[in-house]
């Protein structure tokens, strides 16, 4: 519980560095990325302590939703952490990722619950499970930054000005945006891949919809980067493809384990 209480209180520190700046956007207030990266980069140590405390157990690993859901916030706040030192456009994402990273400690933490695995063993589902999180994590990340995408161009839209160098580039924000998916993507045909030779189940009746909606999840990501690429998509349309393949994704993760 110690890990969990520093956790929480590190990310608390980090947003109070980044909500003044949010909070004034027509100033020329400065971004304070060092002292955010310091925090994020020890509340996450902090978070990866908890989370193998409750995860690694003498009966096994305790695969419950609120664990399994920590472990993808930490590996969301530390990709979104280590993209500050080169991404200032992680800005706006980071104060939303930092919240969720603190509420995901709190439940982790106290709310109590058992699913025991026994997985260790077997490398190839380790990896598979590895990227299959990592996956999840960027196309989050990315949906984070269509809706910063969206906002960004609507300002533009509205003709109001952006003084504050808090406020990227709308083309920059739409390459990392790109970026983002497209590695993801990559994750996620590599997920689907392993899956189908490390899992002896994998399109058994009871897993079968995990490797549907995945594969749906893969095509509607595939159209979003294409009409990127190609078509140059913006604004509503990005917005709801990121959408559609994050609950896609969703679904086939957690799907089972909600219903």
């Amino acid at each position: 519980m110690l890990f969990a209480i520093l956790a929480i209180l590190t990310y608390l520190g980090a947003l109070l560095w980044i909500t003044p700046t949010l909070a004034h956007l027509e100033t020329s207030q400065k971004l304070n990325v060092k002292a955010v990266f310091l925090l994020g980069l020890t509340a996450v140590i902090f978070h990866s302590v908890n989370v193998s405390q409750l995860l690694f157990i003498g009966e096994g690993q305790n695969f419950t939703i609120m664990n399994v859901g920590s472990l993808i916030s930490l590996s969301i706040s530390g990709v979104a952490t280590l993209a500050l030192l080169r991404w200032k456009t992680i800005w706006f994402p980071l104060s939303i990722i930092y919240a969720i990273g603190m509420i995901h400690v709190a439940l982790s933490t106290f709310v109590e619950g058992s699913f025991i695995k026994q997985i260790v063993e077997n490398k190839g589902l380790m990896f598979h499970l590895a990227i299959a999180i990592f996956s999840y994590a960027l196309f989050f990340i990315a949906l984070l930054y269509a809706f910063q995408l969206k906002w960004l161009d609507s300002r533009l839209k509205s003709k109001k000005k952006a003084l504050s160098p808090v406020l990227p580039p709308l083309m920059t924000v739409n390459r990392h945006f790109f970026t983002l998916t497209l590695v993801a993507q990559l994750f996620l045909t590599l997920t689907l891949t392993s899956g189908m030779i490390y899992l002896q189940n994998f399109l058994a009746p009871e897993q079968i919809h995990k490797a549907i909606f995945s594969f749906m999840a893969w095509i509607v990501y595939s159209i979003l980067l294409l009409g990127q690429w190609k078509l140059h998509w913006r604004g509503n349309r990005v917005l709801i493809y990121s959408i559609s393949g994050m609950m896609l994704l969703t679904f086939a993760y957690f799907g089972s384990r909600i219903v």
